[in-house]
C-alpha cells in the first residue's frame, strides 16, 4: 500500500472503526472528545473522508432504522484494518503547532500592550479549560475504563502529554505576563530592554550550547 494513501483524519477514522461500528454522527461525537486538540482538522471534511474510505473499500456501510429514521453505520473491513496497520508502521510526520495566540504575540508590535495582555489572558483561560477537560477524561477513564477500555493504556500516554502541554502553556503565560509587566508599549522594549531580552533567550542558548558543545 502506498505511504499516506489517506489523510491522517482518514486513518484516525479507521482507528475509531477498528474498535466498533459507528454512524457518522457517532464518529463526529468521538472526534469531539479531545481529538480536536490533538488533530484540529479531524472534524473538517469528515463526510468526504468517509466517502473516500468507502471508495477504497476500507469500510462497509449498512442502513439502520429507528422508527422512520434511517442512519448509515460504518464498519471497518479487513482491507481497512490492513491499511491502518500498514500506516502505523510508517514514520509519523514531525509535530506541528497551530497556535493563533502565538501568531498574535509575534505581531504584537502592530497593536497595543492591552491587546497583548488580552491575548495572554485568553490563551491562559483556554489552556485552563482544556486542561480541565483532559483531567476530567483522566478521572473518567480511571473510574470506568472509558469508552475504549481496551485502549486505556494508550489513552493514558496521550492524556499525560496533553496535561503537560497545557501545564506548559499556563506556565508560559504566567512568565510572559511577568515579562511585559513593566513594558510601556509593544515596540520600545526591542532596544530599551536588551538585557531582559537576552535573559529571556537564555533557555534557548543553553539548549544550543548543550547540544552543540563545539559551537558548530
Amino acid at each position: 500500500m502506498p505511504d499516506r494513501e489517506l489523510s491522517t483524519t482518514g486513518y484516525l477514522t479507521l482507528g475509531l472503526l477498528a474498535a466498533r461500528d459507528w454512524s457518522a454522527y457517532q464518529l463526529a461525537e468521538q472526534l469531539g472528545r479531545g481529538v480536536a486538540e490533538l488533530w484540529p482538522s479531524a472534524d473538517r471534511g469528515r463526510y468526504a473522508v468517509l466517502n473516500r474510505l468507502a471508495e477504497l473499500r476500507y469500510v462497509d456501510t449498512r442502513q439502520e432504522h429507528t422508527g422512520k429514521r434511517a442512519r448509515t453505520v460504518y464498519s471497518i473491513t479487513p482491507a481497512g484494518r490492513e491499511a491502518l496497520a500498514a500506516w502505523l508502521g510508517t514514520p509519523p510526520r514531525p509535530p506541528s503547532v497551530e497556535f493563533e495566540g502565538m501568531v498574535r504575540v509575534l505581531l504584537a508590535d502592530q497593536g497595543s500592550l492591552d491587546d497583548l495582555r488580552a491575548t495572554l489572558q485568553r490563551t491562559r483561560e483556554s489552556a485552563l479549560a482544556n486542561r480541565d477537560m483532559f483531567a476530567r477524561y483522566a478521572a473518567y477513564i480511571s473510574a470506568t475504563g472509558g469508552t475504549f477500555p481496551e485502549r486505556r493504556h494508550l489513552f493514558a500516554l496521550a492524556n499525560t502529554f496533553m496535561i503537560g502541554h497545557y501545564d506548559h502553556i499556563l506556565t508560559w503565560t504566567d512568565w510572559a505576563e511577568q515579562q511585559i509587566a513593566s513594558w510601556p508599549d509593544t515596540v520600545t522594549p526591542a532596544t530599551a530592554n536588551e538585557e531582559q531580552v537576552r535573559d529571556m533567550l537564555a533557555p534557548g542558548r543553553e539548549v544550543w550550547e548543550h547540544d552543540h558543545p563545539d559551537g558548530a
